[in-house]
């Protein structure tokens, strides 16, 4: 029983705990900030303004919600979760979409209740994910996808901190008429200071930039207003500042109330900007976690985050939160800003809920230039990341990301998410293309025996060894690769001499989809017509069933684990094909002695030895002290690999054990046991003195004997890695 840890002195834990309040209070400031940020972006519309406190309270409880189960259960223990850069415009969209379709009375209830859902398809997805050990399938998604998945946000962050600067929204195509509209200070102010910031966060690295630079900035904007002459009911007249509010309430989305008053076909309009908030958010966790492991060197587990984060969602949305995730930029400031343990998530938690219950008049105090000035930094830091820095990728990748971010500005995120995903369709075809969906193919005699048959049936498998084809598949496999490789299969049915049977290995395949088994069925049905038998080995769950599904596979048909069970089933089958043929020890004897009579004198030399299944011949290490003939049975031959005992060699009837180790007298290789009920002949190392000594000719033969067997071993062995570099 492991001891328990010792106890932390009461000094440590108050230091502890300052380093994490200290750091909490930091990155609770930047978040407050972004929060707001958030809620008045996605409220920003005439119909759901006067409602921003309720958006502001979504943001706090989502925030809450999350760093709670976050701290508490997430593999980075000081990852600041909430609500993110990544989907807050996507959220932004839907709820505007909401505001200029649906009725004035139900625009607030149908953007709440399409807010709640989304957080619950996300939590839901994430949980399924993390559940079934998913989550690394994400990052699989091609690199300039998700650039310009995160290119197109960052836009959509400019532009939206320019509409919650000025408090209206901003569309590209009506910039002209737009920036005459609102072409005034308060959007000079907001651009102003979303400059400020980022050039501020390139320049200075300390913990304290950020927050320093946001509340210098809302002092300078509330300054200059004193300077015009605008007390504060004037600037909040002229939309200087949020409108004020005593206490931010969020609405539960199952209140019948609610769900009576929300207008589910507007709702149901939104679903394609719904999928693409949950593909951004996905996308983003795995990209969030993959960041903190670089700037931590920590190991994070995605499946775990996605099982955390996927009930926060899900808790989230039930209770009138908002979706949320990781936060690269803040978790980073919560570690740079000192954070120590867990209990600073908590924190972050506690203050979330201040904000939510007494927050609001200090709300109310925050210029719109500041809170559209965040957003503009954030975005044009995406910005810069993907349309400047990555100039260094291939032409092709840096002109998806630019083309995703272009119909993002002009035709809106839903088509940018469409462009995407047929990016992502066009990206695997080529992936696919330039890796052939033929490995390899070889004949049996290529393959590494690990199986000691004995002289006799060796020499018969030889013989057969050029009737099986092994053909290796590697990759996914779909319609065109499918097709390249029974184009490539085919021609083998007329090799010379043409083959009996063709093992299929899948065991280097990521997955196939219908048509490609289409075209497997098609080329097995060419194969039994030739009077070819079909095998295959190593095949996945995902591609057995695709194979079912288009009847690819006949009962007659052989499908084995892996592929050394599959040679072996080849092997057993040329052998009793073959009928009776002498691999008793007792013609062995006589082919290495060279006559009847000098094979009954060596037998005379040799001991009766019985092994029952699991018995252990000799251990690996042992001095090897005699060699053995097996007459019946089988000896499976184990070594020692990274602490685990693997078997190398099954050595049956007829066969030869432990020659070598006895004429070079050197300590045993391996650890050999019964297979089964086995019968050996024993010849020990003073029965071997005594032979050389006594009857010198037939030790020799069988010295002889055993070189000539070694060295076809070693050619064997030989030809088979010059087949298998090929």
């Amino acid at each position: 029983m492991p001891l328990p840890p010792p106890p932390v002195p009461p000094s440590t834990r108050w230091r502890l705990f300052g380093r994490d309040l200290a750091a909490a209070l930091v990155v609770g400031l930047a978040a407050a900030a972004f929060y707001i940020s958030s809620a008045s972006l996605m409220f920003q519309s005439a119909a759901l303004a006067p409602h921003l406190p309720v958006a502001i309270a979504m943001v706090f409880l989502g925030g809450a919600v999350l760093s709670v189960l976050s701290a508490a259960r997430g593999s980075l223990p000081l990852a600041s979760t909430g609500a993110e850069p990544s989907s807050i415009p996507v959220l932004a969209a839907i709820t505007g979409g909401i505001a200029t379709q649906a009725s004035p009375g139900a625009a607030l209830p149908t953007a709440v209740a399409a807010l709640a859902l989304t957080a619950l398809l996300i939590g839901l997805l994430w949980s399924l994910l993390g559940l079934r050990g998913w989550g690394n399938l994400i990052r699989y998604i091609p690199y300039p996808v998700v650039g310009g998945f995160i290119g197109a946000v960052g836009w959509l962050l400019v532009v939206g901190g320019a509409g919650v600067s000025t408090g209206t929204a901003f569309v590209l195509l009506d910039a002209p008429a737009w920036l005459a509209a609102h072409a005034d200070a308060r959007l000079a102010s907001g651009f102003a200071i979303g400059l400020v910031l980022w050039w501020g966060m390139q320049r200075f690295k300390h913990p304290l930039t950020l927050p320093a630079l946001l509340v210098a900035s809302g002092l300078v904007v509330h300054a200059g207003l004193v300077l015009a002459g605008l007390d504060l009911p004037a600037a909040r007249e002229r939309g200087w500042v949020l409108s004020a509010f005593a206490t931010a309430t969020p609405l539960w989305p199952g209140s019948p109330a609610l769900l009576d008053a929300v207008e589910w076909t507007v709702l149901l309009q939104q679903a394609g900007l719904i999928f693409s908030a949950v593909v951004v958010t996905t996308i983003s966790l795995p990209l969030s976690d993959s960041s903190l492991e670089v700037a931590w060197d920590e190991r994070a587990d995605v499946n775990r985050d996605l099982r955390v984060l996927g009930a926060a969602n899900v808790l989230s949305g039930v209770l009138g939160g908002l979706s949320g995730g990781i936060s690269i930029s803040r978790s980073v400031l919560n570690r740079a800003a000192g954070a120590a343990t867990r209990a600073s998530g908590l924190m972050q938690a506690a203050l979330c809920v201040l904000m939510l219950l007494w927050g609001g008049p200090a709300v109310a105090l925050l210029p719109r230039p500041l809170l559209g000035g965040l957003l503009v930094y954030l975005g044009l830091g995406m910005l810069k990341t993907w349309l400047v820095d990555a100039r260094r990728l291939e032409r092709a990748d840096y002109a998806t990301i630019v083309a995703m971010v272009a119909v993002t500005a002009t035709l809106g995120f839903l088509p940018a998410v469409c462009l995407g995903v047929v990016a992502c369709c066009v990206a695997f075809v080529a992936t696919s293309s330039r890796l052939p969906p033929l490995r390899r193919t070889l004949l049996r005699k290529a393959w590494p025996d690990r199986v000691e048959r004995g002289a006799f049936r060796s020499a018969r498998l030889q013989a057969a060894a050029s009737r099986l084809r092994i053909v290796e598949l590697q990759g996914f496999l779909f319609f065109g690769s499918a097709t390249q490789l029974a184009d490539r299969v085919e021609p083998l049915l007329d090799a010379e001499p043409a083959p009996s049977r063709i093992l299929f290995d899948f065991r280097h395949v990521h997955g196939i989809d219908s048509s490609a088994a289409q075209v497997l069925a098609r080329l097995y049905k060419l194969l039994r017509r030739r009077g070819v038998a079909v095998a295959l080995s190593g095949l996945p769950a995902g591609c057995s069933h695709a194979l079912d599904g288009a009847a690819a596979l006949t009962p007659d048909d052989a499908v084995y684990d892996d592929i050394e069970a599959a040679v072996e089933a080849w092997d057993s089958d040329v052998l009793a094909q073959e009928g009776p043929h002498a691999a008793d020890v007792d013609a062995l004897l006589q082919q290495v002695a060279g006559s009847a009579d000098a094979a009954r004198a060596l037998l005379a030399r040799l001991t009766p030895l019985r092994l029952v299944a699991g018995a252990t011949l000799f251990s690996q290490g042992d001095p090897s002290d005699a060699l053995y003939f097996v007459r019946s049975g089988s000896l499976s031959t184990h070594v020692s690999q990274g602490g685990q005992d693997v078997r190398v060699r099954l050595t049956l009837a007829g066969g030869v054990i432990g020659e070598m180790g006895l004429l070079r007298e050197l300590p045993r290789t391996a650890t050999v046991r019964a297979a089964g009920d086995a019968e050996l002949l024993r010849l020990s190392l003073d029965d071997w003195a005594a032979l050389q000594r006594d009857e010198p000719a037939l030790a020799a033969a069988l010295l002889r004997w055993f070189v000539v067997q070694q060295a076809a071993r070693i050619e064997q062995l030989t030809a088979q890695a010059h087949e298998l570099a090929r």
